[in-house]
């Protein structure tokens, strides 16, 4: 996973950014991580973990994605206040993610499980990232005029 995020932030964001934006690199994270999400929960072999990976070269994009599209929505007074708004909202998730996540993988994988699925909680992971990916479709690129009215104001 680590070396697929230096390729893909090294290589893939840079040649793709400029191109496509990072509002469509946002949502082909986000969408490639639903795959590895659903493929994962119902891994039928024992090789199909070790394949899905090949998914994360994209979902590692999703980060600086997120970052650089809110990094041109706000000011350059707010940036540090938008960065950490982010880093704030991505750590409160981690946390409570284990705390929903765990309970539900420990009872599809006990005996007393409601139907046997014993990846339904990865399922329910996926159903989260694809809840995100509806959204980031819904993103708008920041119109020309907000990008260059910046430097403008500058050299006035």
């Amino acid at each position: 996973m680590g070396v697929a995020g230096t390729i893909s932030q090294l290589f893939f964001m840079p040649m793709l950014a400029p191109i496509i934006g990072e509002e469509k690199l946002l949502s082909i994270g986000l969408l490639m991580g639903c795959a590895n999400m659903f493929v994962n929960s119902i891994a039928w072999s024992a090789w199909v973990p070790y394949a899905t990976p090949v998914f994360s070269i994209f979902t590692i994009l999703v980060q600086p994605s997120i970052r650089s599209i809110a990094s041109k929505q706000v000011g350059p007074l707010e940036q540090g206040k938008a960065q950490g708004c982010i880093s704030g909202i991505s750590s409160f998730a981690n946390i409570i993610s284990p705390l929903m996540f765990s309970p539900l993988t420990a009872l599809f994988l006990s005996e007393g499980a409601p139907f046997n699925f014993p990846g339904f909680s990865i399922m329910c992971a996926g159903f989260t990232m694809m809840i995100a990916f509806i959204q980031s479709i819904m993103i708008k690129g920041v119109p020309s005029s907000h990008k260059t009215g910046n430097n403008h104001s500058l050299e006035a």
